[in-house]
């Protein structure tokens, strides 16, 4: 019974911050000049817009018109790209390997 007057206190790691990098563009001397920065992700999700911009009541108020998308850009790429790879490998004809002549086995005279 040793551990009866144990109190156990978990201790949790500290936090950090999260960084993520982002490519920054420059033009220097009239040409683009991209470099990547390391950036802290707070100050890059404090300029994404409110959750509630993108509610259905919130998009029908703004009076633009939605469509339908077409669920063919949800397809799997996955499986695209199998159905590629499966349909030109069927329309390549196998190959016939050329017919091997014997061997003859030398003979001692």
């Amino acid at each position: 019974m040793a551990f009866r007057n144990c109190k156990f206190n978990p201790s949790f790691p500290y936090s950090c911050k999260v960084m993520d990098d982002v490519v920054k563009t420059d033009v220097v001397d009239g040409v683009e000049v991209e470099t990547v920065v390391q950036v802290d992700a707070s100050d890059i999700a404090e300029t994404f817009p409110d959750v509630d911009d993108y509610k259905l009541s919130a998009l029908m108020s703004t009076g633009q018109p939605l469509n339908a998308v077409d669920p063919a850009i949800f397809s799997n790429p996955y499986s695209d790209v199998e159905n590629i790879l499966n349909a030109s490998l069927s329309a390549q004809e196998p190959t016939q390997e050329p017919a091997q002549e014997p061997v003859q086995e030398p003979t001692n005279v």
